[in-house]
Protein backbone atom coordinates (compact mmCIF):
# COMPACT_ATOMS: atom_id res chain seq x y z
CA UNK A 1 0.00 0.00 0.00
CA UNK A 2 0.93 3.29 -0.82
CA UNK A 3 0.32 6.96 1.08
CA UNK A 4 0.55 9.94 -0.24
CA UNK A 5 0.11 13.34 1.84
CA UNK A 6 0.53 16.92 0.80
CA UNK A 7 -1.30 20.21 2.86
CA UNK A 8 -4.69 19.23 3.51
CA UNK A 9 -4.92 15.83 1.49
CA UNK A 10 -3.97 12.06 2.36
CA UNK A 11 -4.81 9.06 0.54
CA UNK A 12 -3.92 5.61 0.14
CA UNK A 13 -3.32 3.57 -3.16
CA UNK A 14 -3.28 -0.11 -3.48
CA UNK A 15 -1.08 -1.55 -6.92
CA UNK A 16 -1.64 -5.03 -5.56
CA UNK A 17 -5.98 -4.16 -5.71
CA UNK A 18 -6.03 -2.64 -9.59
CA UNK A 19 -4.63 0.38 -8.46
CA UNK A 20 -7.50 1.00 -6.20
CA UNK A 21 -7.73 4.67 -4.42
CA UNK A 22 -8.29 2.85 -0.84
CA UNK A 23 -9.03 6.14 1.40
CA UNK A 24 -8.57 9.82 -0.13
CA UNK A 25 -9.51 12.25 3.11
CA UNK A 26 -9.51 16.40 3.65
CA UNK A 27 -7.92 17.98 6.62
CA UNK A 28 -11.27 20.73 7.58
CA UNK A 29 -11.04 22.70 10.45
CA UNK A 30 -8.77 20.51 12.43
CA UNK A 31 -10.18 17.48 12.05
CA UNK A 32 -9.70 14.75 8.90
CA UNK A 33 -12.97 14.69 6.83
CA UNK A 34 -13.41 11.79 4.35
CA UNK A 35 -13.43 12.46 0.50
CA UNK A 36 -14.02 9.09 -0.58
CA UNK A 37 -15.44 5.87 1.75
CA UNK A 38 -12.50 4.10 2.96
CA UNK A 39 -12.29 0.38 1.40
CA UNK A 40 -11.26 -1.61 4.00
CA UNK A 41 -10.79 -4.85 2.40
CA UNK A 42 -9.97 -5.02 -1.11
CA UNK A 43 -9.58 -8.75 -1.09
CA UNK A 44 -13.72 -9.09 -0.25
CA UNK A 45 -14.43 -6.47 -3.50
CA UNK A 46 -14.11 -3.28 -4.66
CA UNK A 47 -17.05 -1.68 -3.16
CA UNK A 48 -15.90 1.52 -1.79
CA UNK A 49 -12.89 3.90 -2.06
CA UNK A 50 -11.78 4.54 -6.37
CA UNK A 51 -11.05 2.00 -8.73
CA UNK A 52 -10.12 2.30 -12.70
CA UNK A 53 -12.70 1.00 -15.22
CA UNK A 54 -10.53 -0.18 -18.49
CA UNK A 55 -10.65 -0.93 -21.38
CA UNK A 56 -14.34 -0.21 -20.87
CA UNK A 57 -16.62 1.12 -18.70
CA UNK A 58 -19.39 -0.20 -17.01
CA UNK A 59 -21.45 -3.22 -18.90
CA UNK A 60 -21.13 -5.32 -22.08
CA UNK A 61 -24.57 -6.90 -22.32
CA UNK A 62 -23.38 -10.88 -22.51
CA UNK A 63 -20.07 -9.71 -22.59
CA UNK A 64 -20.51 -9.97 -26.49
CA UNK A 65 -20.06 -7.12 -29.51
CA UNK A 66 -19.23 -7.17 -32.87
CA UNK A 67 -16.04 -4.95 -34.46
CA UNK A 68 -14.98 -4.41 -38.04
CA UNK A 69 -17.04 -7.61 -39.11
CA UNK A 70 -15.06 -9.67 -36.43
CA UNK A 71 -17.03 -11.34 -33.36
CA UNK A 72 -16.15 -11.10 -29.77
CA UNK A 73 -16.60 -12.71 -26.80
CA UNK A 74 -15.48 -11.62 -23.35
CA UNK A 75 -14.87 -13.59 -19.78
CA UNK A 76 -18.37 -12.77 -18.02
CA UNK A 77 -17.61 -11.33 -14.56
CA UNK A 78 -20.96 -10.58 -13.85
CA UNK A 79 -22.37 -14.02 -13.92
CA UNK A 80 -25.99 -13.32 -12.66
CA UNK A 81 -26.32 -10.54 -14.76
CA UNK A 82 -24.81 -12.40 -17.53
CA UNK A 83 -22.77 -8.90 -18.41
CA UNK A 84 -18.89 -8.14 -18.63
CA UNK A 85 -19.00 -4.95 -16.32
CA UNK A 86 -16.29 -2.46 -15.43
CA UNK A 87 -13.29 -4.20 -17.50
CA UNK A 88 -10.55 -6.31 -16.23
CA UNK A 89 -7.88 -3.27 -14.78
CA UNK A 90 -8.83 -3.52 -11.52
CA UNK A 91 -7.85 -7.18 -11.07
CA UNK A 92 -4.59 -6.90 -12.32
CA UNK A 93 -0.87 -5.98 -10.06
CA UNK A 94 0.17 -2.79 -11.24
CA UNK A 95 3.72 -1.44 -11.57
CA UNK A 96 4.45 1.75 -9.37
CA UNK A 97 6.94 3.57 -12.00
CA UNK A 98 7.33 6.58 -10.04
CA UNK A 99 6.70 7.72 -6.56
CA UNK A 100 7.10 10.88 -4.24
CA UNK A 101 5.20 12.14 -1.44
CA UNK A 102 2.69 14.38 -3.42
CA UNK A 103 2.28 11.61 -6.66
CA UNK A 104 2.66 8.56 -7.38
CA UNK A 105 2.72 6.64 -11.01
CA UNK A 106 1.20 3.54 -12.14
CA UNK A 107 1.24 1.06 -14.91
CA UNK A 108 -0.39 -1.67 -16.34
CA UNK A 109 0.54 -3.71 -19.27
CA UNK A 110 -2.56 -6.20 -20.31
CA UNK A 111 -2.02 -8.93 -23.19
CA UNK A 112 -4.13 -12.02 -22.23
CA UNK A 113 -5.36 -14.29 -24.84
CA UNK A 114 -8.73 -14.39 -23.56
CA UNK A 115 -9.02 -10.48 -24.41
CA UNK A 116 -8.97 -8.92 -27.78
CA UNK A 117 -7.11 -5.78 -26.62
CA UNK A 118 -3.77 -5.60 -25.89
CA UNK A 119 -2.59 -1.85 -23.72
CA UNK A 120 -0.80 0.03 -21.78
CA UNK A 121 -2.53 1.69 -18.78
CA UNK A 122 -1.11 4.45 -16.59
CA UNK A 123 -2.95 6.33 -13.51
CA UNK A 124 -1.36 9.39 -12.23
CA UNK A 125 -2.56 10.15 -9.22
CA UNK A 126 -1.57 13.56 -7.12
CA UNK A 127 -2.06 16.22 -4.46
CA UNK A 128 -1.99 19.41 -3.93
CA UNK A 129 -3.44 22.61 -2.56
CA UNK A 130 -6.12 22.09 -5.10
CA UNK A 131 -7.56 18.97 -4.56
CA UNK A 132 -6.74 15.24 -5.63
CA UNK A 133 -6.11 14.60 -9.82
CA UNK A 134 -6.11 11.19 -11.23
CA UNK A 135 -5.58 11.09 -14.89
CA UNK A 136 -5.58 7.76 -17.47
CA UNK A 137 -3.92 7.20 -20.47
CA UNK A 138 -4.70 4.20 -22.36
CA UNK A 139 -2.71 3.11 -25.05
CA UNK A 140 -3.35 0.69 -27.84
CA UNK A 141 -0.81 -1.95 -28.06
CA UNK A 142 -2.48 -4.41 -30.54
CA UNK A 143 -2.04 -4.91 -34.58
CA UNK A 144 -5.34 -3.56 -35.01
CA UNK A 145 -7.94 -0.53 -34.71
CA UNK A 146 -10.34 -1.42 -31.06
CA UNK A 147 -12.52 0.38 -29.25
CA UNK A 148 -11.60 1.87 -25.97
CA UNK A 149 -13.02 3.52 -23.20
CA UNK A 150 -12.44 4.01 -19.54
CA UNK A 151 -13.70 5.38 -16.30
CA UNK A 152 -13.18 5.92 -12.40
CA UNK A 153 -15.42 4.71 -10.08
CA UNK A 154 -15.40 6.25 -6.89
CA UNK A 155 -17.88 5.94 -3.94
CA UNK A 156 -18.48 8.62 -1.59
CA UNK A 157 -20.16 8.39 2.04
CA UNK A 158 -24.22 8.40 2.28
CA UNK A 159 -24.46 9.52 5.88
CA UNK A 160 -27.83 11.81 6.55
CA UNK A 161 -28.33 14.68 5.12
CA UNK A 162 -26.27 14.25 1.62
CA UNK A 163 -26.56 15.77 -1.34
CA UNK A 164 -25.39 15.11 -5.32
CA UNK A 165 -25.90 18.13 -7.54
CA UNK A 166 -25.15 18.78 -11.24
CA UNK A 167 -26.32 20.11 -14.32
CA UNK A 168 -27.85 17.72 -17.21
CA UNK A 169 -30.35 16.99 -19.55
CA UNK A 170 -31.72 13.93 -17.68
CA UNK A 171 -31.04 10.44 -17.21
CA UNK A 172 -31.34 7.80 -19.84
CA UNK A 173 -34.34 5.50 -19.74
CA UNK A 174 -33.04 1.60 -18.66
CA UNK A 175 -34.08 -1.18 -21.06
CA UNK A 176 -35.24 -5.13 -19.02
CA UNK A 177 -31.47 -5.82 -19.12
CA UNK A 178 -31.06 -2.36 -17.18
CA UNK A 179 -29.28 -1.08 -19.70
CA UNK A 180 -29.78 2.58 -21.37
CA UNK A 181 -32.08 3.63 -24.20
CA UNK A 182 -31.71 7.04 -25.63
CA UNK A 183 -33.79 9.01 -24.05
CA UNK A 184 -34.18 10.65 -21.23
CA UNK A 185 -36.12 11.31 -17.85
CA UNK A 186 -35.53 14.25 -15.33
CA UNK A 187 -33.55 13.12 -12.81
CA UNK A 188 -35.06 13.91 -9.13
CA UNK A 189 -33.39 15.48 -6.56
CA UNK A 190 -30.35 16.09 -7.64
CA UNK A 191 -30.10 19.30 -10.18
CA UNK A 192 -29.01 22.92 -8.31
CA UNK A 193 -32.74 23.49 -8.47
CA UNK A 194 -33.84 20.25 -7.13
CA UNK A 195 -31.79 19.18 -4.43
CA UNK A 196 -33.44 16.41 -1.93
CA UNK A 197 -31.22 14.16 0.85
CA UNK A 198 -29.64 11.09 -1.34
CA UNK A 199 -30.83 8.82 1.92
CA UNK A 200 -34.64 10.23 1.15
CA UNK A 201 -34.49 8.92 -2.45
CA UNK A 202 -35.17 6.02 -4.17
CA UNK A 203 -32.70 3.56 -5.55
CA UNK A 204 -31.02 4.84 -8.73
CA UNK A 205 -28.60 4.06 -11.12
CA UNK A 206 -28.42 5.49 -14.67
CA UNK A 207 -25.69 7.17 -17.26
CA UNK A 208 -26.84 10.94 -17.28
CA UNK A 209 -26.98 12.97 -20.56
CA UNK A 210 -26.06 15.93 -21.67
CA UNK A 211 -23.31 16.58 -18.59
CA UNK A 212 -22.42 19.89 -19.31
CA UNK A 213 -20.38 21.23 -17.56
CA UNK A 214 -18.78 18.28 -16.59
CA UNK A 215 -18.96 19.10 -12.74
CA UNK A 216 -21.02 17.45 -10.16
CA UNK A 217 -21.05 18.74 -6.23
CA UNK A 218 -21.29 16.11 -2.92
CA UNK A 219 -22.42 18.16 -0.18
CA UNK A 220 -22.47 16.81 3.72
CA UNK A 221 -23.52 19.11 6.93
CA UNK A 222 -19.92 20.68 7.27
CA UNK A 223 -18.10 20.67 4.16
CA UNK A 224 -18.75 19.58 0.29
CA UNK A 225 -16.32 17.83 -2.43
CA UNK A 226 -16.22 19.53 -6.42
CA UNK A 227 -15.98 16.45 -8.75
CA UNK A 228 -15.11 17.96 -12.61
CA UNK A 229 -14.11 15.83 -15.47
CA UNK A 230 -12.12 16.10 -18.86
CA UNK A 231 -10.42 15.11 -21.64
CA UNK A 232 -12.31 11.70 -22.55
CA UNK A 233 -13.92 11.52 -19.55
CA UNK A 234 -17.01 13.18 -21.30
CA UNK A 235 -20.22 11.64 -19.34
CA UNK A 236 -20.96 10.90 -15.61
CA UNK A 237 -22.57 7.72 -14.07
CA UNK A 238 -24.67 8.22 -11.10
CA UNK A 239 -25.42 4.44 -8.73
CA UNK A 240 -27.52 5.69 -5.60
CA UNK A 241 -28.11 2.37 -3.64
CA UNK A 242 -30.99 2.05 -1.44
CA UNK A 243 -28.91 -0.35 0.95
CA UNK A 244 -25.92 0.83 1.59
CA UNK A 245 -25.13 4.42 3.07
CA UNK A 246 -22.89 4.99 -0.39
CA UNK A 247 -23.22 6.98 -3.46
CA UNK A 248 -21.14 6.76 -6.74
CA UNK A 249 -20.82 9.83 -8.89
CA UNK A 250 -18.83 7.95 -12.01
CA UNK A 251 -17.01 10.11 -14.74
CA UNK A 252 -16.95 7.93 -17.92
CA UNK A 253 -15.62 8.15 -21.57
CA UNK A 254 -19.22 6.22 -23.40
CA UNK A 255 -22.12 4.88 -22.05
CA UNK A 256 -22.81 1.39 -21.06
CA UNK A 257 -23.28 -1.07 -23.76
CA UNK A 258 -22.94 1.04 -26.42
CA UNK A 259 -20.77 -0.91 -28.19
CA UNK A 260 -23.88 -2.27 -29.47
CA UNK A 261 -25.82 0.71 -29.34
CA UNK A 262 -25.34 2.70 -32.35
CA UNK A 263 -28.64 4.01 -31.68
CA UNK A 264 -27.44 6.09 -28.59
CA UNK A 265 -25.66 8.48 -31.04
CA UNK A 266 -21.91 9.34 -31.95
CA UNK A 267 -21.20 11.25 -28.62
CA UNK A 268 -21.67 8.30 -26.42
CA UNK A 269 -19.58 5.63 -28.50
CA UNK A 270 -16.29 3.91 -27.30
CA UNK A 271 -12.98 6.08 -28.62
CA UNK A 272 -11.51 3.81 -31.67
CA UNK A 273 -7.60 3.81 -31.26
CA UNK A 274 -5.55 2.82 -33.89
CA UNK A 275 -2.24 1.09 -33.22
CA UNK A 276 -0.14 3.32 -30.76
CA UNK A 277 -2.98 5.74 -30.21
CA UNK A 278 -3.84 7.23 -26.74
CA UNK A 279 -6.98 8.50 -24.98
CA UNK A 280 -6.36 10.31 -22.12
CA UNK A 281 -9.15 11.84 -19.62
CA UNK A 282 -8.59 13.51 -16.12
CA UNK A 283 -11.36 13.49 -12.66
CA UNK A 284 -10.13 16.29 -10.18
CA UNK A 285 -11.49 16.14 -6.81
CA UNK A 286 -11.53 19.36 -4.58
CA UNK A 287 -12.88 19.61 -0.71
CA UNK A 288 -14.01 23.11 0.98
CA UNK A 289 -15.98 23.83 3.83
CA UNK A 290 -19.56 24.89 4.34
CA UNK A 291 -20.09 28.36 6.47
Amino acid sequence: MITLQSGSYRLTVAPEYGATILSAEWLGRDEWKPVLEPLASPENGLKAGCFVMAPFANRIDHGHFFFDGKSFQLPINNIPEDMAIHGFARNHVWKVTEQAADHVLLVLDLNEPSLPWQFTLVQQISIAADGIKVALHITNLGDAPMPFGFGLHPWFPKPAETYLSFASDGAHTRDARGLPLPDLHPVQGMSENDQKALDGLPWFDACIGGWNPRKAVLRWPEYEVALSASGALRHLHVYNPDDRPVVCAEPVSHLPDVINRPELGEDAQMTVLAPGETLSGKMHLAARPIG
